[in-house]
């Protein structure tokens, strides 16, 4: 089986590089034509190959002078968010640089996380970032941005030569204006038109307008909107076992479990007694990927509680106890719940040699350990992250929809601090902690049977989710392009902003010409500092297991 991903993952790749070949083969042309070029469009090369191609127009410039008339306001916006854009450069700086220590220090296993297609935000390629939602969020990301940069030129007297889109196979990766970069950094012979304040100004512009957008549509997001979406009681299935019964019979994960014999199902003590009870082999209905499939479900049912992860190095990891297993019994006494469970480990004690019984029907002996000084629980420690109660049957696990808990989660973030914008920026990619380690896409496929519009959005039926989605992506890659665009490498707007920030500083005690220089080489160290950082983001996960 890993054999054939592998070789599926080869063919892709071969497949892939021969289409972009083909591709590049067609643009040679293009790349240098008079014809092309003074239709506005040209042809540019990512790592010597030809692949993006430039539309450029003339056509709205008129609408860039009648935004740029407020001056005043524009140049006040400007200043007051210049503080917050250095306050982010050296955020994020900081962030890159201790995520990048803890790689080389302890590289990362490769999984779906840090490969490279998800280190770009490209919906699409990047499969944490839905695609409708992605591009539509994407585009506005770049309209604002560029748009901004525009006005801000227009404002402080610099001409904007231009302004268009940039694609990649067929695909628009970005939007632009295109001020003149002689009057905004200056020729060889001629000094720039503007000083480096109103540089600023304008460098700024496009990451303070990101921020903007970005806290509008969060303040809407996890305001009026999650406060209209309510929790509905539903089952999901939470793991199936490999070439288990259920597992034949087409028993998916994630699956939402909508009826019971043709009776709606809303909690785990009612389909416990519901398939124990019965006298033949049952009939589920259930909901996935906005299907309905009619499913059977053979086996005797078992209640118990559900091992969500086993702590490394600890008594459950030694014993062989695997995660996603249902313990049903601790030496011969049933734990069907969490408070039988807890009730059962609070009479043992560190040092214990307890044989714990799955629903599979497997014992595995667990010599307990003492636990954490810190932890009110008391008796011996299994080494387990408990995810609550459950029920097996057939090799399907069930468990109540922990949408209650999801919700109260996401209320929670704002309130939360920095530990709460951490968790934001992660969200798409670590879920909410505890409840969607998978990530989190918005509200879309199972997530949406668990939930449901109330209050003032009860008219609205499924289109508020439509609308979640939409202030959560605008949002959250508003925020991250902002960030990422505040870092101070060329030719990144943080690169700029950080060369005349520091030039600033230069001349207050050396001369101008010295200023230059150590500006230089203090620009040219922090873009291989960063451009280095993200490099080993790439790579430290290949480096995994190799010893030095």
């Amino acid at each position: 089986m890993e054999l054939q991903l592998e070789l599926d993952t080869v063919d892709w790749l071969l497949i892939a590089a021969a289409l972009i070949g083909l591709y590049a083969i067609v643009l040679l042309p293009l790349k240098d034509s008079p014809e092309w070029k003074s239709r506005g469009i040209t042809v540019g090369s990512i790592l010597g190959i030809p692949l993006a191609i430039f539309f450029r127009t003339t056509r709205g410039l008129d609408l860039l002078d009648r935004l740029a008339r407020p001056k005043l306001f524009w140049r006040l916006v400007a200043s007051a968010g210049i503080p917050l854009v250095v306050l982010s450069m050296a955020y994020f700086l900081m962030l890159v640089l201790v995520m990048t220590f803890y790689m080389i220090q302890e590289p990362p296993e490769p999984s779906s996380y840090n490969a490279p297609r998800n280190i770009l935000l490209i919906p699409g390629l990047n499969q944490y970032i839905p695609f409708v939602w992605g591009w539509i969020a994407l585009f506005v990301t770049l309209l604002v941005h560029e748009f901004a940069h525009g006005i801000l030129s227009r404002v402080e007297g610099v001409r904007v030569k231009s302004m268009g889109i940039v694609t990649v196979l067929f695909a628009p990766i970005a939007a632009f204006v295109e001020p003149d970069d002689e009057e905004l950094f200056g020729g060889k012979d001629k000094p720039p038109l503007v000083g480096k304040r109103a540089r600023i100004r304008i460098l700024s512009a496009g990451v303070i307008s990101n921020f903007i957008v970005a806290a509008a549509a969060m303040a809407l997001f996890f305001g009026p909107v999650i406060g209209a979406i309510s929790p509905v009681d539903r089952l999901i299935v939470v793991n199936v076992d490999e070439n288990s019964t259920a597992e034949e019979d087409g028993y998916e994960t994630g699956m939402v479990l909508m009826q019971s014999k043709g009776k709606d199902v809303s909690s785990l003590e009612q389909f416990y007694h519901d398939l124990a009870g019965a006298s033949e082999q049952g009939k589920l209905s259930l909901l996935f990927e906005d299907k309905e499939r009619t499913l059977p479900l053979t086996g005797q049912p078992e209640r118990g509680i559900l091992v969500g992860s086993i702590f490394k190095d600890s008594a459950a990891y030694a014993a062989g106890l695997p995660a996603m297993s249902v313990i049903t019994e601790i030496d011969g006494r049933k734990a069907v719940d969490l408070v039988g469970f807890r009730e059962l480990m609070n009479s043992t004690h560190p040092g214990q040699m307890v044989n714990i019984t799955t629903a599979e029907g497997r014992t595995y002996a667990v010599n307990l350990t003492a636990r954490d000084a810190a932890s009110k629980e008391q008796g011996g420690f299994i080494g387990i992250a408990i995810s609550g109660n459950a029920v097996f049957s057939g090799g399907a696990t069930f468990q109540q929809a922990p949408a209650r808990q999801f919700l109260e989660q996401l209320k929670a973030m704002p309130g939360m601090g920095m530990s709460g914008f951490h968790l934001l920026l992660s969200l798409p990619f670590a879920g909410v902690p505890g409840l969607s380690q998978k990530g989190f896409p918005g509200f879309s496929g199972w997530l949406t049977t668990v939930f449901e519009p109330s209050g003032w959005a009860e008219p609205l039926g499924e289109k508020l989710f439509w609308i979640a989605n939409l202030l959560l992506w605008i949002g959250w890659i508003n925020l991250y392009a902002g960030l990422f665009n505040c870092l101070p490498a060329v030719p990144l707007d943080g690169g700029h902003i950080f060369r005349d920030l520091v030039q600033s500083g230069f001349e207050r005690i050396v001369k101008a010409e010295k200023a230059e220089r150590l500006t230089r080489t203090t620009v040219a160290v922090l873009t291989w500092l960063v451009l280095t950082s993200l490099l080993i983001t790439l790579i430290a996960p290949f480096t995994n297991g190799l010893s030095i």
